[in-house]
């Protein structure tokens, strides 16, 4: 969830971090986000592309783009994961007065794939 902020004065606005959970037995292994569309508020919308991210630890994690075409690589490793590894995303959104008063969403989804 992204907090109301004023784009003269927050030009791009954080929300709360996300954790990722994840293990597996498998290498190489990759973790994969994709959007389900842009963000929506009835017939308003504002381009997906506009919500970037910064993950930590760097690596295996690292920042990227959001997408509803394309998956973005999120996380990746040669290394088996036995036991269940945290990791955190920071979500940014680029803030701009033209878009519209309301409550947005959009589902987005990570897949874990050994490649």
């Amino acid at each position: 969830a992204f907090p109301s902020a004023d784009p003269d004065s927050t030009p791009v606005i954080a929300a709360p971090a996300v954790t990722v959970s994840y293990y597996t037995w498998y290498r190489p292994w990759q973790i994969t986000v994709i959007a389900s569309g842009d963000l929506t508020s009835g017939w308003s919308t504002i381009p997906i592309s506009n919500v970037t991210w910064t993950a930590s630890p760097q690596p295996p994690f690292q920042n990227g783009v959001m997408s509803s075409t394309v998956a973005h690589m999120v996380a990746s490793s040669d290394n088996r994961v036995f036991f269940p590894v945290t990791g955190t995303i920071f979500f940014s959104l680029v803030n701009s007065w033209t878009y519209d008063v309301g409550t947005y969403s959009v589902t987005i989804t990570y897949t874990l794939s050994a490649v």
